[in-house]
This record gives C-alpha cells, sequence and structure tokens, in this order.
C-alpha cells in the first residue's frame, strides 16, 4: 500500500505542476513510512522463523524421549545432545547448561 502510494506520489508529480517543498515533504513522509513498516516486517518474519528452528529441535527433542523405551539409568549421550544446547564453564567451576528449548540452569560445584 505505501509503495503504491509513493508511486501515485511521484506519479502525480510528473503531471501536475506542485510545490516542490510540498512535494518533498509528502514524498519523505512516504518514504519514512515505508522505511518504519519494512523493518517491523523484518523483525516480525525474523522471530517467526526463530520460533519455527524452536519448534522444530523441539519436536526432534520429543521425537527422541518418546524412542527412549526404558528409564535411563546410565549417561547417555544420544539424550543429552538432543536436551542440551551447549555448556558453560566459568573460572570458578561452576557450569551453565543451556538446554535446547531455552531454559538455563547454573550449577555452583562445591569442594568438601
Amino acid at each position: 500500500m505505501l509503495v503504491e502510494m509513493t508511486q501515485n506520489c511521484i506519479a502525480e508529480n510528473a503531471r501536475i505542476a506542485q510545490d516542490q517543498g510540498e512535494y518533498q515533504k509528502r514524498y519523505n513522509g512516504l518514504v519514512e513510512r515505508y522505511e518504519k513498516a519494512k523493518a517491523r516486517f523484518d523483525e516480525v518474519t525474523d522471530t517467526i522463523a526463530q520460533r519455527s528452528a524452536k519448534g522444530e529441535r523441539l519436536a526432534g527433542f520429543i521425537r527422541t524421549l518418546e524412542a527412549q523405551t526404558e528409564p535411563v539409568a546410565e549417561f547417555d549421550e544420544r539424550l543429552w545432545g538432543a536436551m542440551v544446547d551447549y555448556v558453560t564453564v566459568g573460572v570458578d567451576g561452576g557450569m551453565t547448561v543451556v538446554f535446547r528449548d531455552g531454559p538455563e540452569i547454573s550449577i555452583v560445584l562445591c569442594s568438601l
């Protein structure tokens, strides 16, 4: 809609003699509105893509869990890889585990 309005503004300026200062103000206003709308569109499109990717990761995680037929009695590398996105280890030995679905857990290791 804004593109059409801008094109009409340009066409009208080409057909009809008018104050170029007023034309430029109107044209600049339309361009500014277009740029704001495009930025918002890009932001929403990016959010949709991120949520879609997160949904796909969660679906894979659910499939992995559904395939698990027995309780987990020992470390399972496949489950770990399906659940954990990454782990950050701090200089103090503490760790932060970031899960694929977003939550984080901080672990503080204590020595006895």
